[in-house]
């Protein structure tokens, strides 16, 4: 196999060339820059200069506590406009009508300034004969205000004025320009002077129009509110509608009295029917009457009681020196039942009061009820002469109101126009002034930036014809062969090739399947053999047939693992990834030896970063994976290995360039079984290079990794046939 690369035929911009070329044309460039900057300057010297000016008029209302009319519709309002308002006010301010009174109060027509504009040259003569009759007739400011000014100078004059709101707030900005410093300062002032005019004679005028229309309305309003309350008293005379205390109709205060004393006296009635049922039923039950209250509080019966106890007293001090049948003793004893009889004798007298109290109770209802019905009628009349009372009343209090607020607004609106006061809503916060320098044409400014301009356009120009005229691509450099050593082809006759027996038997049948279930990979790379002139020996593989297996396979994660250490990896490795890319595989070298003697030898030097810079966390995996010298393998050296770096990522990190690439090989070094198994599974392939003098070791090594279940793992022969093996 050839390893010649062919050529590329692409062509690629020359940075290099193109910045020559703009080198080269420097002078000529320099040139032009200079002579548009002088004729640039020269322009720039020669326009007029103009000069601009701006008074700020602030929009608030100035009525004081004093002098406003309405003060509660001041206070809502805050005095204060919106932002619709202000907008309104610049439409006023760039009002023709001012317009016109600013020309004709500055002469503006007559200024050399505005007379250039409409003069007798030859645009001007062709403009005035396609413009209609319309265009060239005078026109007003207003229908009756009699300032008549020339369109043209009106157009100019509106193009050279701005009047704008400066942003939230309600400052009006009136900006002029013009060739005259005196003129960009005076139309300013006098165009804040006249409209702040104009607004007073506004409020002046409507002063005017208020006493005007007040006055023939406040007369009849005074007719209307006598006439009002004509009528209300005549309907409260008509009506006998009588007011008690604290403005309260008299029926309804009388109502309310008579309903109070009728209560009083059905709570009394019902009180003293209880208390009659009560001694009612001690008198007829023989009860106690000392729990009743209005006998207790009878006089008599406190006298018969105190009597009854004292004769019981005096026979109890009896009974102890006389016997029961003394004379003394029965005849205090026959005094007890006589008075037990006056004092129940009492109580029926009391009884009796009550009865009678209750029947003059209930006779006293009947009048007082009889009284309420009366009063109920009376209130009921009252109430209904009393709604159309308070409706003549409402429009009597609504006509008085409406005159006494006419009568105000007259008096007030009569005193501003007597007194010639009219507050205006704006004010002027600060006058134009003279300009001391011009704004346009900034002759400096303007000549850098437009020879700033010349000069880009011109190496602009510079860079698109040598773009056009082919002369920026170049070729790209075409891959030379020595650049990288290859296999060369024998120049021999064709080779025949052998019989299959050539290969022994027995070492075709034991040789391991390098890839789980694809055992007879091996067998297919051998039939037909291509003539070797070395050839398996019993326990090992030759390197060229490894070669072609992993070939077939076409995609793979090998291990290249030398327990022994005499062998040396380098050569096998580098040798594999790059037959594997030469075949059109993505192939990824991982040196893992700990020595860098395989990155070293595909990379020619050993590069700072690696797969410890990738585990440390300081660099991306992207970042630290190289390109092959020789071909287009990748290849991830170890870089930097420092303390406290985490090594159980490392199998991760083996997966991840496994299933990013076709083939992954690592090279483990002198690790054994153990290591190969922190970055490696059981369908790996571990390649197994032996020397001659180390067979031995080679086949202990190989069975170790078949236990541990790498049915992959073969032996290989020393790697030093492999360049003889590769160019046979």
């Amino acid at each position: 196999m050839s390893g010649a690369r062919s050529l590329s035929a692409d062509v690629d911009i020359d940075i290099k060339g193109l910045l020559s070329s703009v080198w080269r044309k420097r002078f000529l460039l320099l040139l032009v820059t200079l002579v548009g900057g002088a004729l640039l300057f020269a322009a720039l010297s020669a326009i007029s200069p103009r000069y601009k000016s701006d008074a700020q008029i602030l929009i608030k209302k100035r009525e004081s506590v004093f002098t406003r009319i309405q003060t509660n519709e001041f206070q809502q309002n805050g005095g204060e406009f919106d932002e619709q308002a202000v907008k309104s006010q610049v439409l006023v301010l760039n009002s023709d009508d001012l317009a016109a009174q600013v020309i004709k109060k500055l002469n503006l027509e007559n200024h050399a300034e505005f007379q250039a504009s409409s003069g007798k040259g030859l645009l001007s003569l062709a403009t005035s004969l396609l413009s209609s009759p319309e265009d060239n007739s005078p026109v007003a400011g207003a229908p009756d205000s009699g300032f008549n000014v020339s369109p043209k100078v009106l157009k100019k004059f509106k193009e050279q004025l701005l009047v704008y709101v400066a942003e939230k707030s309600r400052v009006i900005i009136v900006e002029f320009w013009a060739r005259d410093k005196r003129l960009a300062r005076d139309v300013p002032n006098t165009l804040a002077n006249l409209y702040l005019e104009t607004t007073r004679n506004a409020t002046l005028e409507t002063d005017s129009s208020a006493t005007e229309w007040l006055g023939p309305e406040i007369e009849e309003l005074r007719q209307k509110v006598s006439q009002a309350e004509a009528k209300v008293a005549e309907f409260r005379s008509q009506s006998d509608i009588l007011l008690g205390n604290n403005n309260a109709l008299l029926a309804t205060q009388q109502l309310s009295e008579v309903s109070s004393e009728l209560s009083r006296v059905r709570a009394e009635r019902t009180g003293a029917e209880a208390r009659i049922d009560t001694i009612r039923t001690a008198l007829a039950n023989g009860g106690s009457l000392d729990v009743i209250p209005e006998v207790i509080s009878s006089p008599l019966i406190q006298r018969l009681r105190e009597r009854q106890v004292t004769t019981q007293a005096e026979i109890s001090e009896l009974s102890t020196t006389l016997l029961p049948n003394h004379p003394r003793i029965k005849a205090l004893r026959s005094q007890m039942p006589e008075i037990e009889n006056q004092i129940r004798k009492a109580a029926r007298d009391i009884l009796t009061s009550l009865e009678n109290n209750v029947e003059r109770s209930r006779k006293q209802e009947e009048v007082l009820l009889q009284e309420v019905n009366r009063f109920k009628s009376e209130s009921a009349r009252v109430g209904e002469a009393e709604v159309q009372l308070r409706a003549l009343e409402r429009e009597a209090a609504a006509q008085r109101e409406r005159l006494e607020g006419y009568l105000v607004r007259f008096n007030e609106a009569e005193s501003r126009q007597n007194s010639g006061y009219a507050a205006s809503e704006a004010k002027i916060i600060e006058h134009a002034v003279l300009p001391a320098n011009h704004y346009f044409p900034k002759v400096v400014p303007f000549t850098l930036a437009g020879m700033t301009a010349l000069v880009v356009l011109g190496v602009i120009s510079v860079l698109t014809f040598e773009l056009l005229s082919g002369r920026a691509f170049k070729p790209v450099a075409p891959i030379r062969e020595e650049d990288y050593p290859v296999r060369a082809e024998p120049q021999t006759a064709a080779p025949v090739a052998p019989p299959v027996s050539a290969v022994p038997v027995a070492n075709a049948a034991t040789a391991p399947p390098l890839v789980p279930g694809e055992g007879d990979l091996m067998q297919d790379a051998l039939v037909p053999p291509r003539s070797r002139e070395a050839a398996n020996d019993t326990d090992a593989f030759a390197p060229e047939f490894a070669l072609q297996a992993l070939e077939n396979m076409g995609s793979a994660m090998i291990a290249v693992a030398n327990p022994s250490g005499r062998s040396d990896n380098r050569a096998l490795v580098s040798e594999i990834a790059r037959h594997l890319s030469a075949s059109g595989k993505s192939v990824v070298v991982a040196d893992f030896s700990g020595n860098g003697a395989t990155a070293l030898k595909m990379l020619g030097s050993l590069p700072q970063a690696g797969f410890f810079d990738v585990l440390a966390g300081r660099a991306p995996l992207r970042d630290v994976l190289f390109i092959d010298e020789a071909s287009g393998a990748h290849v991830l050296a170890s870089g930097r290995n420092e303390a406290g770096v985490e090594m159980g990522n490392l199998g991760q990190m083996a997966e991840a360039l496994s299933a990013s690439y076709d083939f992954a090989i690592f090279d483990c070094g002198d690790a054994g079984m153990a290591g190969v198994s922190r970055i490696a599974g059981n369908e790996t392939v571990v390649l197994i290079p032996v020397a001659e003098e180390s067979m031995e070791k080679g086949r202990q090594t190989e069975r170790e990794f078949k236990a541990a279940g790498f049915s992959e793992a073969i032996m290989l022969r020393d790697q030093q046939a492999v360049a003889a093996a590769h160019v046979a």
